[in-house]
């Protein structure tokens, strides 16, 4: 309980001494040209967004019918003043997880994995007989329909455990040892779960006896040529924006054993790249698990279904697949829509502002795709 207490009191402190980043819009560097009707509006739709948020910058990644557009406002480093680039490289956050689920789906392909089979097929001997985690299958942990919790009740327990870095020394055992420790658990009902997103990961490693950066790193980020994507701390980008949480800089997630829930680091180029790829590609492991993956699975609110790891928007001019991220230091939001031919990646690196961000990725979608939500 102290534990706890002093945690609650460094946020406190964190939050009170927030330095200030009002900013007025009209003093914001930014990128747009403004020279076509629908760069004039997507400033004025950001105007909106700079109102309601103390986002240091922000960036925009576009592909219409495979040209791309990008907007930049403000900055990805409050110190250097530098602003965001198209290869400037962020946090995606729990966009990590439609990752997570593509590459699920080209194991089960392989015949590496079987998306049906229990989870016990693919932890230790000691879960061999367990009755209550035999009900969870891989297939439920896809769609958030586990019933694990949203993360494990030992999380922030562990003895290693620091506020700014909480996935770093999560490791397997900590991970079995909260596992073994469930006296129920009920799967089929849509509960987001970090939890379960993560233990996919382990499994996906347990199954090929591989890190599951390298797998990532074969089946998607290299066959997409996504040259700035990766999950490690260990490689650099000499272009990488600085995340904020409360005006303090907040150094990048580092994970362990719950990796597939939002390790990956990327860049706007790249996620681009990665969408496009959902509606169109002639790489034939990642295209049929693209189409697999974005098959929906089950209606969990009367305009949004769960597919495998993106979620849909149902009432715009077109179903839109997508997905959110968040850290410490950064909101995220990528979607496509095949009709049109429609992707959209957002990056702004501040903590905890994706409604306002999720509001302006919707505006852009129902500009580009030519049409008002339905009523």
């Amino acid at each position: 309980m102290l534990r706890k207490i002093n945690l609650i009191v460094k946020l406190l402190f964190l939050q009170l001494s927030a330095r200030s980043q009002n900013v007025p819009f009209e003093k914001i560097n930014f990128s747009n040209p403004l020279q076509s009707e629908i760069d004039s509006i997507i400033h004025e739709q950001v105007k909106a967004f700079f109102k309601k948020t103390k986002a240091p910058g922000l960036i925009i990644g576009i592909s219409k019918n495979g040209e791309k557009k990008f907007y930049s406002y403000g900055v990805a480093d409050s110190v250097s003043k530098q602003s965001f680039s198209p290869q400037t490289v962020f946090e995606i956050g729990s966009i990590t997880k439609t990752f997570t689920a593509n590459l699920l789906f080209q194991l089960e392909q392989q015949k590496i994995v079987n998306i049906n089979n229990s989870i016990v097929s693919y932890l230790p001997t000691q879960f061999k007989n367990d009755s209550i985690l035999e009900k969870i299958t891989l297939v439920s942990l896809a769609i958030q329909s586990s019933g694990l919790p949203r993360l494990p009740d030992n999380f922030d327990k562990i003895k290693e455990y620091t506020l700014m870095q909480p996935y770093q020394f999560y490791k397997r055992e900590h991970l079995y040892s909260f596992l073994k420790s469930i006296r129920k658990n009920n799967p089929g009902s849509y509960a987001y779960s970090n939890l379960g997103f993560g233990l996919l990961s382990t499994i996906i490693e347990n199954a090929t006896a591989m890190s599951f950066e390298s797998l990532l790193n074969n089946a998607i980020f290299q066959p997409l040529q996504m040259d700035d994507t990766y999950i490690g701390s260990k490689k650099k980008a000499s272009d990488s924006a600085t995340g904020y949480f409360y005006g303090n800089p907040a150094a990048y997630w580092e994970f362990d054993c719950l990796a597939g829930a939002g390790a990956i680091k990327s860049t706007a180029t790249d996620i681009l790249k990665y969408l496009d790829a959902h509606i169109e590609t002639n790489i034939e492991n990642f295209s049929l698990a693209a189409r697999l993956v974005t098959q929906p699975v089950k209606s969990i609110s009367p305009n949004m279904q769960i597919c495998y790891g993106w979620h849909t928007l149902e009432d715009l001019k077109h179903r839109v697949f997508w997905h959110n991220g968040g850290t410490y230091g950064f909101c995220s939001f990528a979607a496509f829509e095949p009709s049109t031919k429609t992707s959209l990646v957002l990056a702004a690196n501040a903590f905890n502002i994706n409604p306002a961000l999720d509001k302006l990725a919707t505006d852009i979608l129902i500009l580009l795709m030519g049409g008002d939500a339905e009523q």
